[in-house]
């Protein structure tokens, strides 16, 4: 098994901790080593009978010890935070896919490193996901749509066919975006919205259909 650390002891950190319990109980393949987290207030203590053993330099002196094979996962929705956090951790940890067993992944999807798959998520047939995004529960991702890297989808939303969803931006639950629309870097799609033409960097959108308001 391998000793996998959770970046994120928040509430999404705890529901990754819960996948990970799912994927154990169908076939053992990780021991919660513990959660990582900045905030000092939490180290030494335990959220969910995981220990929280200090923040990201934790890893780096890990690394530094000589210890082989940290895993390690990043739960936090914010792009920017993820972001650096993967950057300051590239030559120090091995990035785990976390998917949950009740999704359903094709086998012709593409999926870099670092992503979290949860319970009741569809992606289908040559879906491109990147690498540290987050498909949350009962999304679904349409033939030939794209996730870049550090993406967040939270629930119920749906990505139809040939979308693109940039670098960065977040949906919000339940909102859509239509086929072969695409959504670019960091740009924040509100709940319930619907996206029917293609959305700019760092804009934000709200409402049916979707409008920029920011």
């Amino acid at each position: 098994m391998k000793d996998l650390y959770i970046i994120g002891a928040g509430g999404f950190g705890r529901e990754v901790a819960d996948i990970v319990r799912a994927i154990n109980a169908q076939s053992p393949a990780y021991r919660i080593a513990g959660f990582i987290d900045d905030d000092e207030t939490l180290w030494g203590g335990v959220k969910n009978d995981i220990p929280v053993p200090g923040g990201r330099e934790y890893l780096k002196d890990l690394a530094a010890s000589g210890a082989s094979g940290v895993y390690a996962v990043i739960a936090i929705a914010d792009a920017k935070i993820k972001e650096k956090i993967a950057a300051y951790l590239q030559d120090v940890v091995i990035w785990e896919n976390i998917v949950h067993p009740a999704a359903v992944v094709s086998a012709y999807c593409e999926m870099g490193r670092g992503n979290i798959v949860q319970a009741h998520a569809f992606v289908s047939a040559n879906v491109r996901v990147g690498n540290h995004c987050m498909i949350n529960t009962h999304s679904g991702l349409g033939h030939d749509a794209a996730l870049a890297d550090y993406a967040s989808v939270m629930g119920h939303c749906d990505i139809t066919g040939n979308a693109h969803v940039g670098k960065g931006a977040y949906l919000a639950t339940s909102a859509a975006v239509i086929p072969n629309v695409r959504i670019g870097e960091y740009a924040y799609i509100c709940a319930g919205s619907v996206v029917f033409k293609d959305v700019k960097a760092n804009a934000v959108m709200i409402g049916n259909p979707a409008r920029q308001v920011k």
